[in-house]
Parts: structure tokens; sequence; C-alpha cells
């Protein structure tokens, strides 16, 4: 059964406490949207909504949208945001129109509107869209003009990347039924999706033109026409039982409604003092890390496993469409502060993976456009030892152990990558009593030393060249620290903390990280392990606010002339070039190093300390305790941290362990422009 939360909707807080602004105000989804920047979109949903109803513009970007762009082809159901290739979705298209049989409109750009759970906008042929969603179901509402030739151009192919398969039924003048197969992101496996389309106005005629269909009628001045489109991982029929289940009754503007009150209630979760512009950036990247996985399960309580078979869900609710190996290292950490309960059932289909058959990226029958799945021991591990109820690892010990001999090193990164599933495994033998094994695998894991001594040790000539000695998205500098498990190991290799500090600095001062990429975001807090916490605190906040950060590295390359200025900006061009959101990895980093917190090493229950950016940040927890972040002095110049008190009591460590925020408290920071470099300097 599920827990009764104690915590009350964000919306009742804010009425209580006689406060207005909504924290949905502050969301703008337009962030990070334009051109390679972040690679984001607009579209209508609810948090974790398998239906991502959004504008696909021509240029197309991956995930369909582009804040630059002056067309729109059309308005498809699902994406996943900011994982590079050609992205992943954009499934069914359609587009209104009137007259001309075109493939893409011209819209008025003022009229452009989004919000959490809603779109709209209107075209140059007077055409108002307005899109709203359930987890399920996406509906259209547009306003015609009158006309004799109005239509609905649905194209049934539409896909991001290589469509497989795509088929339609009209069972009717006003329902249409199909499927469509595509390949998932990078050409990898692929998924299947089915749908219901409903019309609440019947359509005169069909016709299909170059392999899309369209749907004729007239229409008179303003009037309204409604579609429902709804999908489902399991058959059209179920797509439509599961339309009716929830939508039932309801009202385009009851669903618009429903959707904004369940992202107030969720984002509320944090409350903000502090600069409103960033109050902006991090409410909408806090939107952002809660697009994906996905809810998957029918109403029914059926989910599709990843070997094509269907599943009862059985007490939980069933999760798909992961990109774990970019976003294992941040937001499900966070998750397990912010919503324990949901975490344990996105827990619990990270087991089913395991279970149904899980891929290194995609398989064959998957239920939702996906990516891949790295690292999900690693996720499971941390879920665990911050008490998230549910997680059987003892059911997928043995898969979770041949995931993990299975693979095998064909660079120096991937090395560095399997050592720390190693590390992973070992703690789950440990947690199970198997210690023949937590010994076996932790001498594994203490293998990458081979390869950390042979490749990153001795910094060469192509220390900072991207793809060097095979690297994948990195240099050697980069993934020289992407060791978070035994950093003590490499500060021995090193030759002591001095040596570690100095390279760390050097690292840094001489603009060799890059936070385009997720490789080494993790080590602006590595300076807390070698006993200088204050540069952890100078990095983390350069990055977050200074205008003189500097950045030469995009995804694959170093450019020619760097970029300076700010890595977070609340504007379409919220990201440098080339950072792609990688599904909330980067959004997530922002959310919690602005509030002075971040999981360096994933799958240990603590959080490595920073400064805020904010004056104070409350977590309303779903126990119903609160834990408040304070920080007196604080300005553009004052982020390093003088003095910390925790629940009123001297607190001199660079870390907090996950249950001191569980249980509820306050943490109150002392800030100055000028660093204290014995806080958080931990005995040895």
């Amino acid at each position: 059964m599920k827990k009764i939360f104690l915590l009350l909707s964000f919306a009742a807080f804010l009425n209580i406490s006689g406060f207005s602004q909504s924290v949905n105000d502050y969301v703008d989804l337009f962030i990070c949207t334009a051109g390679d920047h972040g690679q984001l979109d607009p579209a209508a949903c609810v948090p974790f909504g398998m239906v991502k109803l959004g504008p696909d513009t021509y240029p197309v970007n991956h995930s369909g949208y582009n804040y630059q762009a002056e067309y729109i082809t059309g308005f498809s159901h699902n994406r996943v945001g900011g994982v590079g290739c050609k992205g992943v979705g954009g499934n069914i298209r359609i587009l209104p129109g009137v007259g001309e049989l075109v493939s893409k409109s011209l819209y008025v750009k003022s009229t452009e509107k989004a919000e959490p759970g809603y779109y709209e906008v209107t075209f140059n042929n007077g055409i108002q869209a307005q899109l709203a969603a359930t987890n399920h179901t996406g509906i259209h509402n547009y306003t015609f003009p009158e006309s004799n030739e109005a239509f609905i151009r649905i194209d049934y192919k539409s896909s991001f990347d290589k469509l497989i398969h795509a088929e339609y039924q009209l069972d009717n003048n006003t329902e249409i039924t199909g499927s469509v197969a595509a390949k998932n992101v990078c050409g990898r496996g692929r998924y299947t999706v089915f749908f219901h389309l409903e019309s609440n106005k019947p359509f005169e005629r069909y016709e299909e033109i170059d392999g899309v269909l369209y749907a004729f009628f007239k229409t008179n001045e303003n009037e309204e026409v409604t579609l429902e489109v709804t999908l489902s991982p399991i058959s059209p029929q179920q797509a439509k039982k599961d339309k009716k289940a929830t939508l039932e009754g309801k009202s385009f503007d009851d669903v618009k409604q429903a959707a904004s009150k369940k992202w107030e209630d969720l984002l509320g979760r944090i409350e903000l003092e502090g600069k409103e512009e960033y109050k902006k950036i991090f409410y909408t990247h806090l939107y952002h890390i809660f697009l994906n996985p996905v809810n998957s399960t029918s109403t029914d309580g059926e989910y599709r496993g990843t070997d094509g078979r269907v599943y009862k869900a059985e007490g939980y609710t069933h999760y798909d469409s992961w990109s774990i190996w970019d976003n294992f290292r941040n937001k499900f950490s966070l998750y397990s502060v912010l919503i324990p309960e949901i975490t344990g059932d996105i827990g619990r289909s990270m087991v089913d993976l395991y279970r149904s058959g899980k891929s290194k990226w995609a398989s064959h029958f998957e239920p939702t456009p996906t990516v891949r799945t790295e690292h999900s021991s690693l996720v499971l591990l941390d879920m665990y030892k911050r008490g998230i109820e549910g997680i059987d690892l003892e059911s997928i010990y043995t898969d979770i152990e041949f995931e993990t001999s299975y693979h095998q090193a064909f660079s120096p990164d991937m090395a560095l990558e399997i050592a720390y599933d190693y590390w992973g495994l070992a703690q789950i033998a440990n947690i199970l009593g198997k210690q023949k094994d937590h010994t076996l695998f932790m001498d594994r894991a203490m293998e990458y030393k081979k390869v950390w001594k042979k490749h990153f040790l001795t910094l060469e000539e192509d220390a900072d060249s991207m793809h060097a000695r095979g690297l994948y998205e990195g240099t050697i500098w980069q993934y020289r620290w992407h060791v978070q498990f035994d950093v003590d190991g490499i500060i021995e290799m090193i030759g002591g903390k001095e040596k570690y500090l100095y390279d760390l600095e050097f690292f840094f001062d001489n603009d060799l990280y890059n936070h385009g990429n997720q490789p080494d975001i993790h080590v602006p807090f590595m300076f807390n392990f070698g006993g200088a916490p204050w540069l952890t605190q100078k990095w983390v906040n350069k990055i977050l606010a200074k205008e003189d950060m500097v950045q030469y590295y995009g995804t694959h390359g170093k450019w020619e002339k760097p970029y300076i200025g700010r890595v977070y900006k609340a504007e379409p061009k919220g990201y440098i070039k080339e950072m792609d959101d990688d599904e909330g990895t980067m959004s997530a980093w922002y959310v919690l190093s602005s509030m002075g917190m971040y999981p360096v090493l994933v799958g240990e229950p603590e959080f490595q300390l920073s400064a805020p950016v904010f004056e104070k940040v409350t977590i309303h927890l779903e126990s119903g305790k609160t834990f408040e972040i304070v920080c007196k002095n604080i300005s553009d110049e004052n982020f390093y941290i003088q003095s910390t008190r925790l629940n009123g009591k001297e607190f001199n460590q660079s870390f907090i362990p996950h249950n001191s925020i569980m249980d509820g408290g306050k943490l109150t920071y002392y800030l100055s422009d000028k660093p204290n470099k014995k806080w958080g300097v931990n005995p040895e």
C-alpha cells in the first residue's frame, strides 16, 4: 500500500503564508531550446509524463524544437531532452491547416507561450494551437478561421531517428489507431508505441499523399477542434482504454489545470529566497530533472518489458525511458531526498530491467524512446543506502555480476568506468553478506590503478586532446579524476595531498575543465577530499554565477577560441554551445550545486558541500519535516564559508550525510569574501 504523504501541496502552503508567487511562474520552458545549447523543448507534459506533446520546427533540433526556427512542421507526442545524435521520438506529428497542403507553417513568434503542462502558438494562417497533456494523452485544441478547406495533417511516419515501421487504421470518421516503431538514440535498438487518435469533429474525408494522412473538414469562424492522442506501449486498444479511464468527463482546461497543479506541488518541494534570476534558472532546471524516466504503466497496471512481454506492476508504478550513463551522476540522489516514494518505484523499475533483459544501450523491444542504461547498479546501490524502500538487490545480484563482468575495457576511460561498477558490485555483495565476493570485486575495482598509472599519472602532450587514446568525449585530464570511489588511491599515486591539490588547481587555472560534458562535472567538489574546501567553494561559484568562466571544449573537440562567460543563463541559449542537458544531468548539477550540495560518490549516502547561491533554501520533505539551508552575509563576492552550524551546533566538515537532511533541521553558513582555509578540513 502506498504511504500517505504528510506534505501539504505547495499551493496550499503559499495560501497559508500569504505568498502569492507561483513556482511555475519561474519556469521558463524556452531556456536551453536554441540551437545546440541544451537541446531542450517546451513540450506540454506532466511530471514523468509518457506523452510530451510539443512543437517540431524547421530546421529541426534534437528534441524537435529550435527556438530560432521560423516554421513549425507539427506537434509530435514523445521526445527525450538533450541526448545528442538526432534525438529520439517525434512520433505522430500533427499539423492543422487551411487551403494549401503544406508540410510546415510560419508561426507568429510573439504568440508563443509555454508553461508547465501547457503550450500555445498562433500560425500566420490564423489557426491557434493549444496543447496540454496527461500522462497517457496529448490534447490538441485548435481554433480555426472559417474555411471549406480545413485539414489535419497526420504524419504517422514521423520520427527523429530512423523509422522502422508505421501503420494506421481508420476506425471511423473520428478515430484512428496505429503503431510506430523506430530506432533509439544514435540508432541503437528500437522502441514501439501504439496510438489512438480521436477528434471531437467528424472528418469528412481522408486522403494519403506521399505517405502522410490528411483528414479534411469544414469550419466556422473561431471553431474549436480538439484531438486527443493517447500512447500505449501495449496496444491501440489499451491506448483507447487508458484515454477513457483518465480523460472521460474532463475538458481541455481541466487537463491544463491538473498538469499545472502537479508541477506546482512537485517543484514547490523546494522553496527559495534570493535573486530572482537565480530562482528562474533553478526552477526551470528543477523542472527538467522530472521529465524522465516516464510512467509507462497502463491504467490496468501493466507494462511491456524489454523482452517484449507484458507484465503486471503489483503495488507500484513502472517507469521506462532511461539515460543513466549520463544522469546516474547526480539526479537520482536528489530524487531520494525530494521524492523518496517515487524513487522507490523508479528503483523497482530498474530491477525490472534486469529481470526482463537489460541492454547496455537499448533492446529491440523498448516500450518508449530511451537512451542507455550503464551504471544502473550504482544508482540502485545509492538508492538502497539512502534508505529507499523496495530495492531488491538479492533477486538481481547474479544479473548485476554478469553485466559487470561482461563489459570489456577498450580504452582507458572504459577501464575507470568498469572499475567503478566493480566497486559498486563489491558494496552490494557486502550488503548481501557475500564477503568472498566483496573481496574479489574490490580487488577487481582496484585494478584501475594499473591503467591509471599508465595513462593518467604522467601527463603527456596529448593530455588535453579530445578522444586521445580512444577516450569517449573527453581528455586524459578530464577523465583523470573519474575515480570517485578511491580518491585516497589517486592522492597516493599522485604523490600526496599537496601534489593532488596542485594538479587540481592547475586543471582549473589552465581551463582544462569541461562543464559542457559529463566526465568531469564532479571535479569542482574534489578539493574537499584534499583538505581545501575553499577551492571547491571558489570554482563551484564561478561555474554557477561568474561572467569570466573560460571553456575551451565542446563534445568532440577543443575550440580554437574559448567561450568566456556564464555557463548557466536564463535565455534560450541557456548553456554554452554543445552542452547537452543529457536528460536532466546538467540541470541537476545546477540545482544541487546552487543549494551547495553534490553527490560526488554515487553509492555513498552523503553530499559534498559548498556555499549555496541563495539566502535560504527550504526543502519540504515527504515526511512533513523541513530541512533549511541558510546563508548569512551572502553576496556576489561573499561565497567563502567561514563557519557552519547544524541545528545550532558547530559543524566543521565538508560533507553531510543523507540522513542528516532527511531528519530535518537547519544548516547555517556564515560567508565572507575571503576563504577560511581551516573550515571543513577534516582530521586524518
